[in-house]
């Protein structure tokens, strides 16, 4: 595919609006995607392999560009083309508006924001150093000059400030305080969220007037790497005096329904979820987990209301949570993550709530 082709096909789903049709067809990814990219484990060189490596940058995929030094766990990427055209058009930004980019990453959507609204509107912080200059150098070959600083974009850039629009380009479990303090009233924070529990979805906030909150929906179904100092802990630990039980729900009901899982994740924030598929026990192919780092449960998928499907351990019995939070999920109707929004303020509170914010989900 070419990146016209690509281009095309985002306008026909409604993915990229049509005020984004010029910029985003003169800005191709290819630009500022580094010469190796990951490719189903393997790194595919520009120089050795050019045809898959324009193949793989013209493709609506996300694109690994860079892992944790002696872990295979993706540091960087180049996100998915639908989903950077998705956050554009909830942007919702205009010319001359002053934006806050948190994540610079490859300098793609930095580029993309800079032709949309200027150079001189453009404030894109990246935490890692390296990334921040290799983006730089890109941008400025594409002859352009926003400002990119390298530090934590989680405390902004309050020299820079007020923002109209912010946008964060990795999962955050936690909004802090000085991005809703840094955005003008009536701005937008753009931000994929997330729960250990599930991973996550697109929040669109919109700050108060009085600049102490800001409050909005969830507003597409979105996967981002973490934000480096809030990815979930492995939360592992020693598992002691396991009690066993049958399960009066089926694992799948929340391992395989994003819009269930999402649920579950804001009644429970602090529970960590996976799912573990492999032959290891004559019981089944394969089990879901929670933990909170005290308690501990697993469901088995293959005989999941069988005597002894359910182990836990520790003082909560967390599957039997999990059961009733899916089960509140149930009684509201099946709400799509769609439903669902978030209100927080510049205390710190973040409170999850359905349909309006005055029905925050106790």
């Amino acid at each position: 595919m070419t990146w016209d082709g690509l281009t095309d096909g985002l306008l026909r789903s409604g993915a990229l609006s049509g005020d984004w049709e010029k910029v985003f067809r003169g800005t191709p990814r290819e630009l500022f995607t580094p010469d190796r990219v990951l490719d189903d484990g393997a790194w595919v060189d520009r120089g050795e392999q050019p045809r898959r490596w324009d193949e793989l940058v013209t493709s609506d995929l996300p694109l690994v560009t860079q892992v944790y030094e002696g872990t295979g766990t993706p540091s960087s990427s180049s996100s998915m083309p639908t989903v950077v055209a998705q956050m554009l058009r909830h942007l919702d930004l205009s010319a001359g508006m002053r934006v806050l980019e948190v994540g610079t990453g490859t300098g793609w959507t930095t580029a993309l924001l800079s032709r949309r609204t200027g150079d001189d509107g453009v404030t894109s912080v990246e935490v890692d150093p390296g990334l921040a200059g290799r983006a730089w150098d890109r941008l400025r070959a594409a002859g352009l000059r926003p400002t990119v600083l390298a530090g934590d974009g989680m405390l902004g850039h309050a020299e820079g400030a007020p923002f109209d629009r912010v946008q964060v380009t990795a999962a955050v479990r936690r909004l802090p305080s000085a991005i809703i303090e840094q955005t003008a009233p009536g701005g937008v924070i753009l931000a994929p969220y997330g729960t250990p529990f599930c991973n996550g979805a697109l929040l669109r906030l919109t700050v108060a007037e009085d600049g102490r909150s800001a409050t909005g929906p969830f507003v597409e179904d979105v996967s981002f790497m973490w934000v480096r100092d809030q990815r979930p802990d492995s939360g592992e630990f020693e598992v002691e005096d396991v009690r066993y039980g049958p399960s009066r729900m089926d694992p799948a009901a929340v391992a395989e329904q994003t819009d269930a899982a999402f649920a579950v994740g804001l009644w429970m924030p602090e529970l960590f979820r996976r799912t573990v598929r492999a032959g290891y026990d004559r019981f089944g192919t394969g089990r879901t987990e929670v933990w909170d780092g005290e308690s501990y449960a697993h469901c088995r998928l293959a005989d999941r209301d069988g005597r002894h499907a359910v182990s836990r351990s520790g003082p909560r019995r967390l599957w039997d949570e999990v059961t009733a939070a899916h089960d509140r999920w149930v009684h509201c109707g099946r709400p799509g993550l769609t439903r669902f929004g978030m209100t927080v303020t510049v205390a710190g509170e973040h409170l999850p709530w359905l349909d309006e914010p005055g029905n925050v989900l106790a």
